[in-house]
């Protein structure tokens, strides 16, 4: 009896030990591990992406068993993809889909020996749809339908089980937002129904109710009103405070100059944009993809002081721009700054930085 027990648990060791694993829950993750996946996801969103692969990894180095990690680890690559086809570089790394389909199996295993929690299926659903997005930048778009699809019927499923699991809102919002701004034929015939306002509200409840995805939701709602809407009224409110935590996210230091060109001239938002400007100076150079051109900034901030009552303030970006600037940007600057008052219009002209005061490595500014 003794020897057959042993060829059992030969036999059948890698299963069983798979099988006897705890049920992994947002509930009972390190919290030495939280911190740390929270910091990489932090840098992520302020696009600095090594930075954060790093520090995940540290994370799940500590916590190899738990899914959390690996879902903030191939959303993190996952985002780096996506900027690397900005600048044209148009390839998903295979070694990516090694990383996510272990972490679709390491899920999957767990939503099998506990089918009655929402915390496998949250997981399983955000691997899901992260997958599906990677196959849809690498061109399988049969693929990526189906992964999105079994992504967002698991997510449904978690908060069907716990209607209070707000982190999931963020993949359901995300879906609901994208199957709305499909074409009606496209959403019939894929049966895909879906209501980008409905959308956005989940996303804005997963905001206001989330622990870990309350965030990146931010940023991504955020993101959709810039991008797709162009409603930088309804942006502004918040746009300010996320530059000023994600300083190096590229969308929105365009957007601060975007927002006051449309009219939302704040004073929160002309600080953005001058902080922007500054590291411009410095010696920030952004990729092209970020269309921050730092003579069109200049005019732009320099036209929403004068819009604000703030004459002198505006005189110091034309004056920059009247004397070191190039081209139709240029003209502009001078022919605004003589309809300044005299007062403003002879104040002191800002040098311009050293190049001895410019940094070695601008990113490492950001």
């Amino acid at each position: 009896m003794t020897a057959r027990l042993l060829l059992s648990l030969l036999l059948l060791g890698p299963a069983a030990g798979l099988r006897a694993n705890t049920l992994w829950t947002d509930h009972n993750m390190p919290p030495q591990v939280l911190t740390r996946l929270t910091e990489g996801q932090d840098l992520a969103l302020g696009q600095r992406y090594d930075e954060a692969e790093s520090r995940i990894r540290e994370a799940q180095a500590l916590a190899p068993e738990h899914p959390l990690c690996g879902v903030f680890l191939v959303a993190t690559l996952l985002s780096r993809v996506q900027e690397q086809f900005k600048e044209g570089r148009k390839e998903v790394p295979a070694d990516f889909f090694n990383e996510i389909d272990h972490l679709v199996a390491q899920a999957q295993a767990q939503d099998q020996d506990y089918p009655a929690s929402p915390y496998p299926k949250l997981y399983l659903g955000a691997a899901y749809g992260v997958r599906g997005l990677a196959k849809l930048y690498a061109g399988s778009y049969i693929a990526s339908y189906f992964d999105g699809k079994k992504g967002a019927a698991l997510l449904r499923e978690a908060v069907t089980i716990d209607p209070q699991l707000y982190n999931a809102y963020m993949g359901l919002g995300q879906f609901e937002y994208y199957c709305g701004t499909l074409s009606g034929v496209l959403q019939f015939v894929l049966a895909l129904p879906g209501n980008p306002d409905k959308g956005l509200a989940m996303l804005k409840e997963c905001e206001e109710k989330a622990t870990y995805a309350c965030w990146p939701c931010k940023v991504y709602r955020v993101g959709l009103l810039l991008s797709d809407r162009k409603d930088y009224k309804a942006a502004e409110p918040e746009l300010a405070a996320l530059l000023a935590r994600y300083p190096g996210n590229l969308q929105f230091c365009r957007a601060a100059f975007d927002a006051l060109e449309a009219g939302g001239n704040t004073a929160a938002l002309r600080r953005s944009a001058e902080e922007v400007l500054r590291r411009l100076d410095q010696g920030w150079q952004p990729p092209q993809y970020a269309r921050l051109d730092p003579e069109w900034c200049r005019l732009t901030l320099g036209r929403a002081y004068l819009q604000a009552g703030e004459p002198a303030l505006a005189a110091l970006q034309f004056k920059r721009l009247a004397e070191q600037g190039h081209g139709e940007l240029r003209q502009q600057a001078r022919d605004l700054l003589k309809d300044l008052p005299a007062a403003d219009a002879a104040g002191p002209m800002p040098q311009p930085l050293s190049p001895a005061a410019r940094p070695a490595d601008a990113a490492a500014r950001l």
